[in-house]
């Protein structure tokens, strides 16, 4: 406060003093002493008396006054300490309080802030507190350590993001916890069936607690999950065990029921009875093998010939080839002892181990075998022409299955290499099906189905080009069927334009005695008469073909023989026509569409000329 404030003050004080000096009660003092009659001197000790206690009471009230501020100010030292300490504690900034407000503004706002930080502080310990209980509860049944350190301890008052981190954290335990609990529940319910199943009756302590069941006197550790899964597994391994001990004594008990032919009563009354793979069926079983056995030694011979015939059952299902079958020599002997029934038993088990092994294998050649099969089976309708007789919508349904096996066979073949090499180099040897590796079979297959095709198209080459050379000696066949004539109908006289009938010539008499033994064409239309017509409609050598049109060749003739016409037991026809009968024949062969004739005697003979 400044000087003039303090003037203004100390006038006002003094004013409240005047007031103070006119109040009845300082009246009073002069009644008194008057009523006592108290000289001068002693009113004036009295009055003198009265300025000290008032200058006094005045001193002490400035001293009071003076204390007052003095804690004030200490006061609002230890509340700016407080709140700095709060807000250090609390990880907060501290407000500052301007230095321009009175003590007592200073002292009022600090205190609220202390108490505002204080309250704060005991939220979030009480917070903390709830999550300390929280984490200790769950680590409890968790059986894992606390994080969070008692109040006593604290090196640093936790902040909100300690108690959002610890929050997180008690969720992260919560979520923990509930899996573990449902895994428990979980295994613990396959441990139960486990034990049924194998009739095992729980012993040791921790398999008397997950029997019990209780959640709350097992401890959900890692620990104890692990082996909490590790006894399920151990069981299910036992079991598995178990499952596959009894399943193979079964099939050695069911191969020997089938040898010993077995009735199928005592077979299903010994399987009802006997139903599971617990310890004590098992042991049943093997007794029952036992038995088996025994039975079998007094009928080698039956049990060697029944084990030979399900070991060619099994090669057939492998696909062995007779060479492979005959490497295993003891199926082709006739000795009935110990020792071969021995080979056989061990060489079936092989055999059923390796099918068991490669079965995928087998079932995918089993695939491709089929697909093949059908495949080939279109391939070879499709030269067929009666497929394009529609037969009720057979030939589309036929053409999408052809679709269906084209798009197929190429994956399974492809599926089948990429799974048969891996297995070749797995197994450092190739796989055998009939005494062939299946990926040359593959291979072969399709190479002979090209080279197949290639022979076909050869042959219908050849074919065509033979039958063009028939058409240029005996005539097309025309193309739409000749009308059938009326009944009653003479036959047409019209004279072949096909065949060229000429007289007497070297090249014809010296072929005269072999058309005539065996009957010519010619000769056989000559003795039908004069009223017979040909079946089909003859034209001259070379008419209506493009054969002679190419420019710069020069057309050449041949004669084509014909056994029925021109051949003679073994002659033939360079042995009866020499050189010049040929030309002649040629010649008369340019100028036979200028000859016309509707009759040929019996010794003349037909000359056919083709052009090639």
């Amino acid at each position: 406060m400044d000087s003039s404030g303090a003037n203004i003050e100390t006038r006002t004080i003094q004013n409240c003093i005047r007031e103070l000096m006119e109040l009845p009660v300082i009246k009073q003092f002069a009644v008194v002493w008057d009523d006592m009659g108290l000289e001068e001197k002693h009113r004036a000790a009295r009055r003198a008396t009265m300025k000290e206690h008032l200058q006094r009471l005045l001193e002490e009230m400035v001293q009071e006054e003076q204390e007052l501020k003095r804690k004030l100010a200490e006061s609002v030292q230890s509340c700016t300490k407080e709140l700095q300490q709060l807000c250090s504690d609390l990880s907060l900034s501290c407000p500052q309080i301007s230095e321009q407000l009175t003590l007592l503004e200073r002292e009022r706002q600090l205190r609220s802030q202390v108490d505002s930080m204080t309250k704060e502080k005991h939220s979030r310990l009480k917070r903390y507190k709830r999550l300390a209980e929280m984490e200790d509860a769950i680590c409890d049944s968790l059986g894992e350590e606390t994080k969070m350190v008692p109040e006593q301890q604290f090196q640093k008052f936790p902040s909100e993001e300690d108690l959002a981190q610890f929050r997180k954290r008690i969720e992260e335990l919560e979520e923990k916890k509930e899996i573990h609990q449902a895994e428990f529940f979980s295994v613990r319910e396959k441990i139960i069936h486990v034990w049924e199943e194998l009739e095992i009756v729980p012993e040791k302590p921790f398999e008397l607690i997950v029997s019990d069941g209780d959640i709350k006197n097992f401890i959900l550790s890692d620990s104890n999950m692990k082996m909490l899964v590790g006894l399920f597994q151990e069981l299910e391994g036992k079991a598995v065990k178990f499952q596959g001990e009894s399943l193979y004594l079964r099939e050695k008990i069911a191969s020997l029921w089938n040898r010993l032919q077995i009735p199928e009563a005592a077979r299903d009354n010994f399987n009802n009875l006997y139903s599971g793979f617990t310890s004590k069926i098992i042991k049943a079983l093997k007794n029952e093998l036992e038995r088996l056995d025994q039975l079998k030694k007094q009928n080698l011979q039956r049990f060697v010939l029944a084990t030979r015939a399900e070991l060619h059952t099994v090669w057939d299902k492998c696909r062995f080839g007779e060479q492979q079958r005959r490497e295993f020599s003891p199926a082709y002997t006739e000795n009935f002892d110990d020792d071969s029934l021995s080979a056989h038993e061990s060489e079936l088990d092989r055999m059923k181990g390796f099918y068991s092994d490669n079965e995928e294998i087998f079932k995918l050649i089993e695939k491709r075998e089929k697909l093949w099969i059908k495949y080939l089976e279109f391939q070879k309708s499709d030269n067929n022409p009666d497929k394009y007789h529609n037969r009720g919508g057979q030939l589309l349904k036929e053409q999408k299955l052809k679709k269906q096996i084209q798009k197929d066979l190429p994956k399974v073949e492809n599926e089948l290499k990429t799974v048969l090499t891996q297995w070749e180099q797995d197994h450092e040897r190739y796989l055998i099906v009939h005494d062939e590796r299946y990926l040359d079979t593959i291979d072969r297959q399709w190479g002979e189905k090209k080279q197949l095709e290639e022979q076909e198209k050869l042959e219908k080459q050849k074919a065509k080009v033979e039958s063009t050379m028939m058409e240029l000696v005996y005539g097309s066949k025309p193309s739409t069927p000749l009308k059938r004539r009326a009944a009653g109908t003479p036959p047409s006289s019209a004279p072949s334009s096909k065949v060229c009938k000429v007289g007497p010539s070297p090249l014809v008499n010296s072929t005269a005695s072999s058309t005539t033994s065996h009957g010519s064409v010619a000769s056989r239309r000559a003795a039908q008469g004069p009223g017979k017509t040909p079946s089909r409609q003859q034209r001259p050598v070379g008419a209506g073909r493009n054969i002679l049109k190419e420019k710069n060749v020069m057309p050449t003739f041949a004669l084509v023989p014909n056994e029925s016409i021109i051949s003679h037991g073994n002659t033939s026809l360079a042995s009866t026509v020499s050189y010049t009968d040929f030309q002649n024949g040629l010649k008369l062969g340019l100028d036979c569409q200028k000859v016309q004739s509707n009759t040929l005697p019996r010794s003349s003979s037909v000359l056919r000329v083709n052009i090639i």
